[in-house]
């Protein structure tokens, strides 16, 4: 008889994964790639959704401002008797326009209608500015006046505008005009104060 030696595999030597195991991790893997992608989306939405409120802010308190004062804020030329001689007046003509812009946020600050002289920081990046364009003042969403958000933001951040009941569809301005959601051009929203 011839004796044949025998191999004893321990399971120290064994250490592969089998294809279940393999399969779960992948599957974890991907529900977490999902979830992070879906949070992002999220964010992105809370972020715009907040910047919305923000112009809708501004808006209400411009149209405060006028209806209790009779003028536009940053052209008010009775600033200074109504808030003191920190504030500087504006030039009365009706306008937000030339110097009375840079007066805009400190009359609405002055009659204790915003909490900052400069306005908060929108959650998006940029920063909101005031500009007269085809005589009428506007806020402007933008980086230094430049365009920053995507097509898909831009398109976005004016639905939520126009769903509030203080901002219409014809207030609301998308530069340049020509939205390509899938682009990587850049675009700045404007919204009419009135």
């Amino acid at each position: 008889m011839i004796k044949t030696k025998q191999r004893h595999i321990t399971n120290k030597q064994l250490k592969a994964f089998t294809l279940v195991e393999i399969s779960l991790v992948l599957l974890i893997i991907g529900i977490i790639a999902g979830g992070l992608t879906k949070g992002k989306h999220l964010i992105e939405s809370a972020r715009l959704k907040s910047v919305s409120t923000d112009i809708q802010n501004i808006q209400l308190s411009y149209n405060e401002y006028v209806s209790t004062y009779g003028a536009l804020p940053g052209d008010d030329k009775e600033a200074q008797l109504k808030f003191g001689k920190t504030v500087q007046n504006g030039n009365g003509d009706c306008k937000i326009s030339g110097e009375d812009i840079k007066k805009f946020w400190s009359h609405l600050f002055a009659a204790n209608l915003i909490d900052s002289e400069t306005f908060v920081k929108p959650k998006i990046g940029g920063s909101y500015d005031i500009v007269y364009e085809n005589g009428a003042a506007k806020i402007r969403l933008s980086e230094n006046g430049e365009p920053f958000l995507t097509g898909k933001q831009a398109v976005s951040l004016k639905s939520k505008l126009i769903e509030t009941p203080s901002i219409d569809i014809d207030s609301v301005e998308i530069y340049p005009n020509n939205i390509e959601t899938s682009s990587s051009q850049l675009y700045m929203i404007k919204v009419k104060l009135k």
